[in-house]
């Protein structure tokens, strides 16, 4: 009996040692985020004008069909875009202060609205019959460098259809060059379409 409540005692104690070690790795990582944010939140401005932003252009938006997809594409002709989704609102301060926060948000919620339509006005296009249009799309889409799998997956189906091999092999090596994330998923999902 004595056994048992020493072991008892001991696996509290074990537990108790595992909680607050816990507690305080989890105050660690606290207190370094607000050491980053608060450090963020003092960098100065910094310029942002040699960014390599994203236009679009009417002439890369196939005219074929008239929906909503295709006029929000239409309403980003002309304005600046980035794909800043691997980075948090403290990573964009740190590297461009928080003046450009703003700026930095809208153009990455614009490029985020390119891909979503992009992929909607792409299947929009395939559903009536204007693959070749769709192609076009999605192809510009993936030199945009999105990381919307639907996009890729959309355009590996285009191509198994007409036999182009080569062209999915590209598009995995497109893949590749995204962030880890999107880009495991991707790759993923593309392995489907291998022959």
């Amino acid at each position: 009996m004595f056994v048992f409540l020493a072991i008892f005692i001991v696996f509290l104690l074990y537990i108790n040692f595992l909680m607050h070690k816990n507690k305080r790795a989890q105050e660690n990582l606290e207190k370094q985020f607000w050491d980053r944010e608060h450090s963020a939140n003092f960098t100065r401005k910094k310029d942002i004008s040699n960014l390599n932003y994203l236009i679009i252009t009417e002439d890369k938006i196939p005219q074929n069909l008239t929906t909503d997809a295709k006029k929000s594409l239409e309403t980003l002709c002309g304005q600046k875009m980035l794909n800043l989704s691997s980075m948090s609102n403290t990573d964009l301060k740190l590297e461009y202060g928080v003046a450009n926060l703003d700026e930095l948000s809208a153009c990455d919620d614009r490029f985020s609205t390119f891909e979503r339509n992009a992929a909607i006005y792409a299947q929009e296009l395939s559903d009536a019959g204007y693959t070749d249009q769709a192609r076009q799309l999605l192809e510009f889409a993936v030199s945009c460098h999105v990381d919307n799998s639907s996009i890729y997956t959309q355009l590996a189906a285009i191509y198994q259809t007409g036999g182009n091999l080569s062209g999915i092999l590209q598009l995995q090596e497109a893949a590749a060059q995204l962030a880890p994330f999107p880009q495991k998923i991707i790759l993923e999902k593309l392995k489907s379409f291998q022959p």
